[in-house]
């Protein structure tokens, strides 16, 4: 029983490959151990950047709001370009033809990655408080016990083989993982937004009518290449020879 238990334990588990090698590696869930020791590593490193003089959140906040950074005028913008967003997003859906859909994903795109940069003006300060940087320890230590080999063995014994990893790429992209299955995010989730459905379709759309066009194409060389029976010579009559001895010439004498 409990051999078929870790049986099913390792068949469930997210998978995601090396950016670098190429090899495959395994997520599996954390164990009460695993989270004991991720919130004492928040506790310490939370500590230590308090110690050191980095703002919490709430600090960042107030200077925020007196740099006048985010504020009434900062929530009325975001709420406008996610309105646009949310608006584009129907327009897009209701797209008739294959150009108009095209377009429509251009511009919910665009409206997303606009939304994106202005969220940006709050996100990218408050990724340098204490909390945060404290949840970036916690993700990693994490990222350290719940990446697994095939076998289920632990690819970093400890965490600061983590820490000290040679290959980032595979470090990094092992943390991003991670931080999706953490969130209940799948991994291709932003190959699910509707845009980026739009312009699959479109692509598939496109390269049908291309094979149905390719085919039309073979089929008409294909007509013209055979020649038709009617073209045959028909009713050829022959005439035979009659058969005897040559007749003899006179020569002149």
């Amino acid at each position: 029983m409990i051999e078929q238990k870790e049986t099913q334990a390792l068949e469930g588990r997210r998978e995601f490959r090396d950016p670098v090698t190429g090899n495959l590696y395994y997520i599996a869930a954390p164990t009460a151990d695993d989270v004991r020791g991720a919130d004492w590593q928040y506790s310490k490193t939370y500590t230590k950047s308090l110690v050191e003089g980095i703002t919490t959140s709430a600090e960042m906040m107030d200077i925020l709001m007196r740099r006048g950074v985010i504020g009434p005028e900062f929530e009325q913008r975001q709420k406008e370009l996610t309105d646009e967003l949310a608006r584009k997003v129907v327009d897009l859906q209701a797209a008739a033809d294959l150009d108009e859909k095209q377009q429509r994903a251009v511009e919910v795109s665009a409206a997303r990655e606009e939304l994106f940069n202005w969220n940006q003006r709050l996100n990218g300060p408050m990724a340098n408080t204490c909390e945060q940087i404290a949840d970036d320890a916690r993700l990693e230590y994490l990222t350290s016990r719940m990446v697994q080999l095939k076998d289920g063995g632990r690819i970093w014994d400890d965490y600061s083989d983590f820490l000290t990893e040679k290959n980032q790429a595979m470090a990094i992209r092992a943390r991003f993982e991670v931080m999706l299955y953490l969130q209940g995010l799948d991994s291709n989730f932003l190959d699910q937004t509707p845009e980026a459905v739009a312009i699959r379709e479109i692509e598939e759309e496109m390269q049908t009518k291309a094979s149905e066009a390719i085919a039309e194409l073979e089929k008409a060389q294909s007509k013209k290449e055979e020649k038709p029976e009617s073209n045959k010579p028909t009713g050829i009559t022959t005439t035979t020879k009659k058969r005897g001895r040559p007749r003899k010439t006179k020569s002149s004498e």
